[in-house]
């Protein structure tokens, strides 16, 4: 799909996570102006690192694989950031893929090492993160959720210039607005489950 229909591709993933941004800035709770700051700058920082034109394939030397994968791989754990975009921008992309057809032993076990090293050291950083300062954390989130949009406006060139829409932009536009109601509906759906079983527990704890 993003092969054949690039801008229809990009129009549903780009309303899937427009409407997904709500869940972490309603986390947030009371904004304070250190976290509308921390929001701004990430999605600055975020819109640049989305623009960057995609590097040449390159033939990588595995220390330049491992920490490649272990900053791609954190974009499992951070929304608003692609592993495969990391990739892509630094021009490992091609080769990763080359060596998981070739079944290449040295590349894939140098990038799984860097995999479990990023992953490992990453997910304890933002445990700690979320314990110390969660708001400002969340903050952080929304903002490279917001910024990271540039990468699925629908349409671009194969440089990541932005463009303005075309003559038949009534049908990508429907595709976000639809991709966005479900993401809505999803989020409504499980706010009125937790406001149910927040209304139940007193009940069961008097029983």
């Amino acid at each position: 799909m993003i092969e054949d229909h690039p801008v229809g591709a990009r129009a549903v993933f780009f309303g899937l996570v427009l409407v997904s941004i709500v869940v972490p800035a309603r986390m947030v709770g009371r904004w304070a102006r250190q976290d509308v700051a921390a929001a701004v700058l990430a999605a600055v920082a975020a819109f640049l690192l989305t623009g960057l034109p995609p590097a040449g394939d390159v033939d990588p030397p595995l220390p330049v694989v491992v920490l490649a994968a272990a900053v791609a791989i954190c974009a499992l754990v951070l929304p608003g950031v692609s592993g495969s975009f990391l990739l892509l921008t630094l021009g490992l992309y091609p080769p990763t893929l080359a060596a998981v057809n070739d079944r290449d032993p040295g590349y894939l076990g140098a990038f799984a090492l860097g995999a479990a090293l990023g992953l490992g050291s990453f997910v304890k950083a933002l445990q700690v993160a979320l314990r110390r300062h969660h708001a400002l954390t969340l903050a952080l989130m929304t903002g490279l959720m917001a910024g990271s949009l540039r990468a699925l406006w629908p349409w671009q060139d194969e440089d990541r210039s932005l463009l303005a829409p075309d003559g038949g932009a009534l049908p990508v536009f429907a595709l976000v607005v639809g991709a966005g109601l479900a993401v809505a509906v999803v989020i409504a759906v499980q706010a009125h489950l937790e406001r149910r079983a927040a209304a139940a527990a007193p009940a069961a704890e008097d029983r």
